[in-house]
């Protein structure tokens, strides 16, 4: 396969929550493209919260898997090995940026963010850049044309 850097997409992740426990994310179609950055905000910029934490592996990424993985919603989700974000202790996770930049699987077509974060005091929303287009490689033969934009 050949990669082709000259395109990327923005999508969002996860909108802006305040909820303790459970994080909900926005399955992300993933198809075409070779890499995901997930970018995390946490806080606003006026706040600052002791309490908010993120435990180690807590927040991570998963991939749709399985023969319906094609489908928004559909498959089993399963988490990508060591796409996750780093821990962040009580007191510094206000006021800050995550980033999280994985290969996205070749059998996979969606993404989804998974995880806990313990606090209810702060918002935290994610978006993630899609880039490295997978361009599928092209075998010509005397009877074919292909018209490459």
């Amino acid at each position: 396969m050949k990669r082709s850097p000259d395109k990327e997409q923005m999508k969002l992740a996860m909108s802006q929550s305040t909820t303790s426990g459970a994080l909900v994310g926005t399955a992300v179609d993933a198809r075409g493209f070779g890499r995901a950055k997930f970018i995390f905000s946490f806080g606003t910029p006026l706040a600052t919260v002791s309490s908010a934490k993120i435990n180690s592996s807590s927040v991570g990424i998963w991939a749709a898997t399985g023969s319906r993985s094609s489908v928004v919603g559909a498959g089993t989700y399963v988490s990508i090995p060591n796409a996750y974000l780093s821990a962040m202790s009580s007191g510094v996770l206000s006021q800050q940026l995550a980033v999280l930049d994985i290969a996205i699987p070749a059998d996979s077509h969606f993404l989804v963010i998974s995880g806990t974060v313990d606090s209810s005091s702060i918002p935290l929303q994610a978006v993630v850049e899609l880039y490295e287009p997978v361009v599928a490689a092209v075998t010509l033969t005397p009877t074919n044309t292909v018209i490459v934009n």
